[in-house]
């Protein structure tokens, strides 16, 4: 996973564009030191290549280096089985190595329905929507494939999530991403689980959902003063977050048996993503 506890910045000149330097931050769970030898490394080749016709403003998403803050890690037995960050939207983020999460998004144009619509059909009340019931048909076809196999799945604002409970993955392997495109799982998340080098689940509201703005800081906080407008913000998306969740379960498809690798992070998922009948957010 490409979770650092430690982050730096550094800048360097352009060869050949007087005047214009690139800053880069670099990111380590050895120390600062290590870090800023990162960033001037990261800033030193980004000069190298600098194009001033780039649209290009940011390399983080596709390098893998998105700055958040390790909010907490979860052990088990002695072994870190995930990372809860903070991203840049302020939402806490559940990073796993090998506990395998597939976000699947309506299309832009796609109406939105209700999770009521969603699982009343479950239950043999109304009927869904083409778009619900490709993912169901989906998700059943793939645990219909291998009997040992089991999914959660869940209802997200903008579509679905899935969880598998029975086994675990390699986010970097071949098998999770022929999994994941065989979900036709979004595919900015696909990317990103290939360049973070593991899963990811989005543990809290999308702020902008829930009325507020975006934090107007960023970590590494560089005063004092980022920092307490920082804590502020949080503080107040804390008590208007509570009043949403950021997913519902809604079926199990396959076996339900949950694999020992999976129980705590499954767990953890569930307390804090999944808050009852509250608004999806």
């Amino acid at each position: 996973m490409k979770t650092y506890k430690y982050w730096a910045r550094a800048s360097a000149p352009t060869a050949n564009h007087h005047g214009i330097e690139i800053t880069c931050y670099g990111g380590s769970n050895d120390s600062v030191k290590h870090a800023l030898r990162v960033a001037e490394e990261r800033a030193k080749a980004a000069a190298n290549r600098f194009d001033p016709s780039s649209q290009t403003t940011t390399y983080d998403y596709a390098n893998g280096f998105l700055r958040e803050e390790i909010i907490n890690e979860l052990q088990d037995d002695g072994k870190t089985v995930a990372v809860i960050t903070r991203n840049v939207a302020g939402c806490l983020v559940l990073n796993t190595p090998d506990v395998f999460f597939a976000d699947i998004d309506y299309p832009a144009v796609q109406p939105r329905p209700s999770f009521l619509s969603v699982i009343t059909t479950f239950f043999g009340g109304e009927k869904n929507s083409p778009a619900d019931d490709k993912v169901v048909s989906t998700v059943q076809r793939i645990v219909d494939a291998d009997s040992r196999l089991g999914i959660r799945l869940y209802r997200t604002k903008n579509g679905f999530r899935c969880l598998i409970n029975t086994r675990t993955y390699d986010a970097m392997s071949d098998e999770a991403n022929r999994l994941l495109q065989d979900f036709d799982a979004d595919p900015l998340y696909v990317k990103l689980c290939k360049t973070q080098e593991c899963f990811r689940a989005r543990l809290t509201p999308k702020p902008w959902r829930c009325g507020m703005t975006q934090p107007t800081t960023r970590f590494p906080f560089e005063t004092s003063g980022e920092l307490n407008r920082h804590r502020d913000w949080i503080k107040q998306y804390e008590s208007v977050a509570k009043n949403y969740s950021t997913c519902m379960f809604i079926g199990q498809f396959g076996s339900e048996v949950i694999h020992p690798d999976v129980a705590s992070v499954l767990r953890v998922h569930d307390q804090l993503a999944c808050s009852g009948d509250a608004p999806l957010a």
